[in-house]
Protein backbone atom coordinates (compact mmCIF):
# COMPACT_ATOMS: atom_id res chain seq x y z
CA UNK A 1 0.00 0.00 0.00
CA UNK A 2 3.05 2.14 0.77
CA UNK A 3 4.06 2.03 -3.24
CA UNK A 4 1.03 2.27 -4.12
CA UNK A 5 0.76 5.56 -2.09
CA UNK A 6 4.20 6.45 -3.60
CA UNK A 7 3.09 5.65 -6.83
CA UNK A 8 -0.34 7.72 -6.72
CA UNK A 9 2.45 11.09 -5.51
CA UNK A 10 5.04 10.68 -8.31
CA UNK A 11 1.53 10.67 -10.60
CA UNK A 12 0.76 13.46 -9.54
CA UNK A 13 3.47 15.50 -9.51
CA UNK A 14 3.86 14.52 -13.35
CA UNK A 15 0.39 15.08 -14.03
CA UNK A 16 0.77 18.70 -12.16
CA UNK A 17 4.01 19.47 -14.09
CA UNK A 18 2.43 19.71 -16.57
CA UNK A 19 0.41 22.67 -15.88
CA UNK A 20 1.95 26.43 -16.06
CA UNK A 21 3.00 27.49 -12.55
CA UNK A 22 0.05 30.50 -13.06
CA UNK A 23 -2.92 27.60 -13.64
CA UNK A 24 -1.57 25.60 -10.88
CA UNK A 25 -1.54 28.96 -8.82
CA UNK A 26 -4.83 29.21 -9.91
CA UNK A 27 -6.11 25.73 -8.34
CA UNK A 28 -4.39 26.09 -5.35
CA UNK A 29 -6.61 29.43 -4.47
CA UNK A 30 -9.69 27.39 -5.37
CA UNK A 31 -8.44 24.66 -3.75
CA UNK A 32 -8.41 26.67 -0.48
CA UNK A 33 -11.66 28.30 -1.48
CA UNK A 34 -13.57 24.91 -1.78
CA UNK A 35 -11.27 24.54 1.43
CA UNK A 36 -12.69 27.68 3.02
CA UNK A 37 -16.45 26.76 2.02
CA UNK A 38 -16.58 23.14 2.91
CA UNK A 39 -15.04 24.63 6.65
CA UNK A 40 -18.26 26.98 6.79
CA UNK A 41 -19.92 24.61 5.83
CA UNK A 42 -19.00 22.05 8.35
CA UNK A 43 -19.39 24.72 11.05
CA UNK A 44 -22.93 25.60 10.26
CA UNK A 45 -23.91 22.01 10.01
CA UNK A 46 -21.76 21.48 13.80
CA UNK A 47 -23.96 24.48 15.11
CA UNK A 48 -27.15 22.58 13.81
CA UNK A 49 -26.08 19.41 14.85
CA UNK A 50 -25.78 20.85 18.41
CA UNK A 51 -28.56 22.67 18.46
CA UNK A 52 -30.71 19.71 17.79
CA UNK A 53 -28.95 17.65 20.58
CA UNK A 54 -29.68 20.30 22.94
CA UNK A 55 -33.13 20.66 21.98
CA UNK A 56 -33.58 16.49 22.04
CA UNK A 57 -31.99 17.03 26.07
CA UNK A 58 -34.25 19.69 27.05
CA UNK A 59 -37.22 17.10 25.62
CA UNK A 60 -38.55 19.95 23.20
CA UNK A 61 -38.60 18.19 19.83
CA UNK A 62 -37.85 14.37 18.87
CA UNK A 63 -35.18 13.93 16.74
CA UNK A 64 -36.20 12.00 13.79
CA UNK A 65 -32.81 9.65 13.69
CA UNK A 66 -32.68 9.24 10.06
CA UNK A 67 -32.33 13.28 9.47
CA UNK A 68 -29.60 13.22 12.55
CA UNK A 69 -27.56 10.26 10.78
CA UNK A 70 -27.82 12.37 7.15
CA UNK A 71 -26.61 15.40 8.87
CA UNK A 72 -23.31 13.38 10.62
CA UNK A 73 -22.94 11.99 6.97
CA UNK A 74 -22.62 15.48 5.69
CA UNK A 75 -20.39 16.56 8.39
CA UNK A 76 -18.11 13.14 7.94
CA UNK A 77 -17.99 13.90 4.11
CA UNK A 78 -17.23 17.56 4.78
CA UNK A 79 -14.75 17.12 6.62
CA UNK A 80 -13.26 14.47 4.06
CA UNK A 81 -13.26 16.98 1.80
CA UNK A 82 -11.34 19.17 3.85
CA UNK A 83 -8.42 16.74 4.71
CA UNK A 84 -8.42 15.89 0.94
CA UNK A 85 -8.24 19.40 -0.46
CA UNK A 86 -5.44 20.10 2.74
CA UNK A 87 -3.67 17.49 2.10
CA UNK A 88 -3.52 18.24 -1.78
CA UNK A 89 -2.30 21.95 -0.55
CA UNK A 90 0.70 20.36 1.34
CA UNK A 91 1.69 18.03 -1.75
CA UNK A 92 1.56 21.73 -4.13
CA UNK A 93 3.37 23.21 -1.46
CA UNK A 94 5.86 20.57 -1.00
CA UNK A 95 6.35 20.07 -5.10
CA UNK A 96 6.16 23.99 -5.53
CA UNK A 97 9.30 24.09 -2.66
CA UNK A 98 11.34 21.39 -4.35
CA UNK A 99 11.30 22.72 -7.57
CA UNK A 100 12.33 25.22 -6.54
CA UNK A 101 15.46 24.00 -4.71
CA UNK A 102 15.85 21.45 -7.78
CA UNK A 103 15.24 23.56 -10.84
CA UNK A 104 16.32 26.84 -10.31
CA UNK A 105 20.15 26.07 -10.58
CA UNK A 106 19.26 24.48 -13.37
CA UNK A 107 17.14 27.60 -14.77
CA UNK A 108 20.02 29.53 -14.00
CA UNK A 109 22.60 27.21 -16.34
CA UNK A 110 19.94 26.78 -19.09
CA UNK A 111 19.76 31.00 -19.12
CA UNK A 112 23.78 31.00 -19.04
CA UNK A 113 23.76 28.95 -21.88
CA UNK A 114 21.69 31.12 -23.60
CA UNK A 115 23.55 33.86 -22.81
CA UNK A 116 26.53 32.39 -24.13
CA UNK A 117 24.77 31.87 -26.98
CA UNK A 118 23.37 34.77 -28.14
CA UNK A 119 26.97 36.48 -27.80
CA UNK A 120 28.26 33.68 -30.23
CA UNK A 121 25.39 34.88 -32.83
CA UNK A 122 26.28 38.23 -31.64
CA UNK A 123 29.66 37.97 -32.73
CA UNK A 124 29.56 36.19 -35.72
CA UNK A 125 27.10 38.50 -37.52
CA UNK A 126 29.17 41.47 -36.60
CA UNK A 127 32.08 39.91 -38.27
CA UNK A 128 29.88 39.45 -41.09
CA UNK A 129 28.72 42.88 -41.06
CA UNK A 130 31.98 43.97 -41.07
CA UNK A 131 33.42 41.58 -43.92
CA UNK A 132 29.96 42.71 -45.99
CA UNK A 133 31.23 46.65 -45.42
CA UNK A 134 34.53 45.66 -46.50
CA UNK A 135 33.35 44.42 -49.77
CA UNK A 136 30.93 47.01 -50.54
CA UNK A 137 33.99 49.35 -49.97
CA UNK A 138 36.12 47.57 -52.12
CA UNK A 139 33.11 47.55 -54.51
CA UNK A 140 32.82 51.38 -54.29
CA UNK A 141 36.22 52.02 -55.12
CA UNK A 142 35.95 49.53 -58.53
CA UNK A 143 32.89 51.73 -59.33
CA UNK A 144 34.68 55.43 -58.90
CA UNK A 145 38.26 53.82 -60.89
CA UNK A 146 36.09 52.49 -63.97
Amino acid sequence: MASNSAEQEGGLSERLSEFSPERLVEEVISAWDEINESSRVNAVLRQRVSSLEAELVNGEVALDRGASAHMEEMVRVAEGKVLQLQRSLENEKARRKEAEESGGGSRIDGLLEENARLLRAEEENLMLILDMEAQITRLVAMLDGN
